[in-house]
Parts: structure tokens; C-alpha cells; sequence
């Protein structure tokens, strides 16, 4: 299946190359500021302009220097995969964080891919942030955030990061810029530059009913946000939002995933199901009240229900799952999803129909169109 205009792994890895120095900044520095250096926008703007359209930047820098940083970030962003080559990188002084950022950023070790022991292969945008500015400073920590970002994704971006992340700015500006710079170019009335109106031609009234082992988290649906804005202090989406869609929220209270209902278009899937859990269970250990939401509460909404029952309470993965499906009238219709909550727990779901609900899936809420 091809994916949706959003899907696109080149759109996560756009938004990760702009979110990256910010998070980095919340990573290594929390209490600072998070704007990134200008020369380090100017560069990532460059990098990232008609990214879906050219393979090389329409308005290179003349600096050599800045030239390479700049096909660096847009090949990672393009392909996901850093060049071979490039000597005015490698043979950059040791205090020039072009060059700094672009030698940590390659010879950070990889990660193991492991969910069911917690270690994921996109750990290694944060331990390339962290090398960088142990070996070096902040400014090429941010300079390897924006190379890892644009390597993994925002869909690679943990959540104390997000978090930290809004406690200055709306996430929301530098995704609709990235999207904007990409291509094609986002056109009035649609997401980013709008709220949602519908989903695959879908909407869903609002909905919400308690977590079933924590009756504090709320699992709901996008209406629900939009229509009750006092009825819970912090929220996890899991699917597009826009500011309009909770203006009442202070950005650092509201944790949006970039997470997709589709199969295999997300390229973090274990690693973003896992932290959106633990955002749910570190907002709770603080006493507050969560809404955990998607656009129809009925496929990812109840994928991370599951993680967060799992790993806060110890509830058994397959009656669990269940559970939540039947909780939010939901479907399998992605069962790959499903498939990613069970390897987070070390267990194998082929079949996840079968398996859980014996071939005989419960009945499902419908759309209102």
C-alpha cells in the first residue's frame, strides 16, 4: 500500500530534523532555551527545502563547510541513510560543530533493535546527543540532534523530550515548517495548517470512557479533546492534532506522538507505542488526570492502553488487549500494532484476531460519515 501524503517516512524524518536541536536542547539542557543556534535554522532549512521533489538542496550555501553539513542532513532525510563521503566534515577542526556533529553522529555505536528488553535501534538519536556534548558542548549537541532527528525521525523523539520541548515552544510550528519546506506544500484548509476535519472520509462523536485498571486516564477519541476541554489536565494523542484542537492546554501538558494507523508506515513503531505508555504512567505518578487519545479511540488508543496496563500493573498482555478493544469498541483492522505491544512484552502474535478474540471479533463503533 502506498503510503498517505503524511506517512511518507521522508515527512517523520522532515519534522524529526527541526525538532531535533529543540530536543536536544530539552535532553542536555532543560533549563535553557531551546532555540537553536541561527546558522544551525538557516542550515536545517536549506537541508530540508523541496526535500520530496530534488535530490539535491535548490539553494546550496556557498561555504564548503556548511555546503556539506547541509547534503548530510538532506540525504539522511531523504533516505535515511548518511552519505559516504564527505571530507569537509571528517576534516573539520575539532571545535566546529558542523563537523564535530556530523563524526559523533557516525561513530556513535548502533543500538541493538530489542523491544522485549527495552533497547530499540532509534535509542541512538539520544546517545548521539548525549556523546556530543559530553565529548564536546551544547551547541554541537544540537547540532547532532538535528542530524539524528533527521536520521530517525520525530517518531524517534522521547517523550521527556517532547515534554521538554513544550515547555517553551508549540511543537506544532516547526512540524507545520518542516512540512511546508518538504513539499508538497500543505494548502490552506487541510492538516497541518488546519484541524482535522475527518479521517479516510470518517468522524466520530465524541467519545471517552475510563482505562479499565485506572479510571484516571480517559480513552477517547479527538472529539472528546475538542469538546471537553476541562475534563482532564494533560493529554497524549497518538495521532495528527492542531492547536486549535485543545487551545486550552499549555503545550508542555499535551504530548503528541507521531504514531500512523497504518501498516508499516511507522518506521518507530516499538519504540513510540513503548514511550507513549510511559508518558501515560509518568503523567499519573504526578497525580494527574490523562486523556490517552487517537483520532477514533478505537486502534492506537487502545495499542498503548495495553503497554501502560502491561508495564504499570503487571495486567496479562492477551486478556488485557482484549479488554481495551472491547473497552473502546475498537477493531484490528492494523493488527500490526498489536503485533508490536506483544514483542514489547517478548511474545509473538501472528494471528492477533485468532488469538485474542478466537476468529470472532467484538462489535466495533461506527462512524458518523
Amino acid at each position: 500500500m502506498t503510503p498517505r501524503t503524511h506517512e511518507r517516512p521522508r515527512h517523520d524524518r522532515a519534522v524529526g530534523a527541526l525538532l531535533g536541536a529543540p530536543a536536544a536542547a530539552a535532553l542536555e539542557a532543560p533549563h535553557s532555551e531551546p532555540n537553536p543556534p541561527t546558522a544551525l535554522e538557516r542550515l536545517t532549512h536549506a537541508a530540508l527545502e523541496e526535500l520530496t521533489t530534488t535530490e539535491e538542496a535548490p539553494h546550496p550555501p556557498t561555504d564548503p563547510t556548511d555546503r556539506a553539513w547541509v547534503r548530510a542532513l538532506r540525504a539522511l532525510a531523504r533516505t535515511g541513510t548518511p552519505p559516504e563521503h564527505l571530507p569537509e566534515l571528517d576534516d573539520a577542526p575539532h571545535h566546529d560543530p558542523r563537523g564535530a556533529s556530523w563524526k559523533t553522529l557516525t561513530r556513535t555505536p548502533p543500538t541493538p533493535h530489542d523491544p522485549a528488553r527495552g533497547s530499540f535501534a532509534c535509542d541512538h538519536l539520544v546517545q548521539a546527543v548525549r556523546a556530543a556534548h559530553h565529548a564536546h558542548d551544547l551547541p554541537t549537541a544540537l547540532y547532532t540532534g538535528a542530524l539524528a532527528g533527521a536520521l530517525w525521525g520525530a517518531s524517534a523523539l522521547p517523550a521527556r523530550a517532547l515534554r521538554g520541548i513544550g515547555a517553551h515552544i508549540d511543537p506544532h510550528t516547526p512540524t507545520t515548517r518542516a512540512l511546508r519546506l518538504a513539499g508538497p506544500t500543505p494548502t490552506e484548509g487541510n492538516w497541518p495548517l488546519s484541524p482535522l476535519s475527518s479521517e479516510d472520509g470518517h468522524t466520530f462523536p465524541s467519545f471517552a470512557v475510563p482505562h479499565p485498571l485506572d479510571p484516571h486516564v480517559l480513552l477517547g477519541d479527538m472529539e472528546y479533546l475538542r469538546s471537553n476541554p476541562h475534563r482532564v489536565d494533560t493529554v497524549v494523542s497518538l495521532c495528527r492534532t492542531h492547536p486549535d484542537d485543545a487551545p486550552h492546554l499549555p503545550h508542555h501538558d499535551w504530548l503528541r506522538f507521531w504514531l500512523h494507523d497504518s501498516s508499516a508506515a511507522n518506521a518507530n513503531l516499538h519504540f513510540t507505542l513503548n514511550e507513549a505508555a510511559a508518558a501515560v504512567a509518568d503523567l499519573r505518578a504526578q497525580g494527574r488526570r490523562v486523556l490517552l487519545h487517537c483520532w477514533a479511540g478505537a486502534s492506537r488508543t487502545p495499542a498503548v492502553a495495553t503497554r501502560y496496563a502491561v508495564t504499570a500493573f503487571g495486567a496479562p498482555l492477551l486478556p488485557t488487549m482484549a479488554d481495551m478493544i472491547r473497552t473502546v469498541g475498537g477493531h484490528l483492522d492494523n493488527p500490526s500494532l498489536s503485533r508490536a505491544v506483544a514483542e514489547l512484552d517478548g511474545r509473538e502474535l501472528p494471528d492477533p484476531a485468532k488469538s485474542l478474540f478466537n476468529g470472532h471479533l467484538p462489535p466495533r463503533r461506527t462512524p458518523t460519515g
